[in-house]
């Protein structure tokens, strides 16, 4: 394992802690204090940045900003973020769907091809809005965008549902697909399904466990030594094999699997979520008891996003290295006078993501018939 995450993360710098003693040590105060840097850092009238990218924009950075919005009640942000997304990465007009534009840079879209899980996570911050602040505009929108996602980023393979990377026309003629594990979020799924009654979602909630217990027991070694890899592909008989072109690596595609898999768990106690954690949680948890240096670049430790999903999957399995990673993540906090972030004031990505299993900790979230109450 420790070979795969040398090649994820020998790139990663680590940084020094600033003002150590004055960082809040309350999930609600880092929440608070890190949307409020992320804000400063990222957001430009609705817009979200990548600096280490030229200060592009990509269409998840627009769903991981409204869902963080609304999570923490700010619908001045959410608006702005909503309306910026709508007038330039809707593909209605370009497209005729109700999907978003990946990539915008230098004023305009740059590749007009979806992402999946930027369109599943925008739906469902357009749910979660609904819900906070009864507004029918948002849920009239996500409807649209949870069916655009059904017809044209869903396929149906060896007669089980898929959903696909990016729409599916294009794909070209091939005789393999690619899939990335870490588009599937169930709990999402369950949402859409509470909403719409489309059982295709009950459906890519059930490929969702399949599809990774499959790469968990894979005969053909496609966890590589016990990890989910960023992107694998699927022939047309259903069998699962390696993508051209992509190494069998956990990267930064597939470290938010831990995440969205404790999300269903959290929200909706699905015991086959807890089934892939422990998967996670026993691996990690190997790696601790080994010894690994943690503080070294080349370990699952050496940066907030990754460490977020070791805690994800070791806090919901009660290991008894939870404490010590949530611990190791609050050490790659920074503080200044715009806030709290993580690593790097420039790492849109890392900051996006991280803060979330604080969420967690900071709400007790309960589910009333698949409604999320905050």
């Amino acid at each position: 394992m420790k070979r795969f995450f040398s090649l994820a993360f020998a790139s990663i710098s680590l940084f020094t802690v600033i003002n150590c003693s004055s960082i809040p040590q309350n999930s609600q105060e880092i929440v608070k204090q890190s949307w409020k840097h992320y804000q400063y850092a990222f957001i430009r009238d609705g817009r979200v940045i990548r600096p280490k990218n030229n200060n592009d924009t990509v269409s998840e950075g627009q769903a991981y900003a409204m869902l963080r919005a609304v999570l923490v009640d700010d619908q001045k942000t959410f608006d702005k973020c909503l309306a910026w997304t709508e007038k330039n990465l809707s593909r209605q007009i370009s497209q005729g769907d109700y999907l978003l534009a990946w990539h915008f840079e230098n004023g305009k879209v740059s590749d007009i091809k979806a992402a999946s899980d930027a369109d599943i996570d925008y739906a469902y911050s357009l749910i979660l809005a609904y819900r906070q602040w009864q507004d029918d505009r948002y849920l009239t929108l996500a409807k649209k965008v949870m069916l655009s996602v059904l017809e044209h980023e869903t396929e149906v393979i060896n007669g089980k549902i898929y959903l696909l990377p990016w729409p599916k026309s294009e794909n070209g003629a091939h005789d393999f697909i690619a899939l990335n594990p870490s588009y599937y979020a169930p709990s999402h799924f369950k949402m859409f399904y509470t909403i719409s009654q489309d059982s295709r979602w009950l459906a890519l909630t059930d490929t969702t466990y399949d599809l990774l217990n499959r790469l968990m027991d894979s005969p053909e070694k496609l966890n590589e030594k016990g990890i989910i890899p960023d992107w694998i592909a699927i022939d047309q008989e259903g069998k699962l094999t390696v993508l051209p072109g992509k190494p069998l690596i956990y990267g930064w595609d597939a470290v938010r699997v831990p995440l969205r898999i404790a999300a269903d768990y959290y929200l909706y106690q699905d015991i086959r979520a807890l089934k892939v954690l422990q998967w996670f949680s026993d691996s990690f948890e190997k790696d601790f008891s080994n010894k690994i240096e943690f503080n070294a670049p080349a370990t699952p430790y050496s940066n907030a996003l990754f460490c977020s999903a070791v805690f994800a999957a070791t806090e919901a399995t009660g290991a008894k290295i939870s404490t010590n990673v949530l611990q190791r993540l609050r050490k790659h906090i920074r503080q200044d006078e715009e806030g709290l972030y993580y690593n790097d004031i420039t790492d849109y990505y890392i900051n996006s993501i991280a803060w979330l299993p604080e969420y967690y900790q900071s709400k007790k979230v309960k589910v009333h018939q698949g409604l999320l109450r905050l």
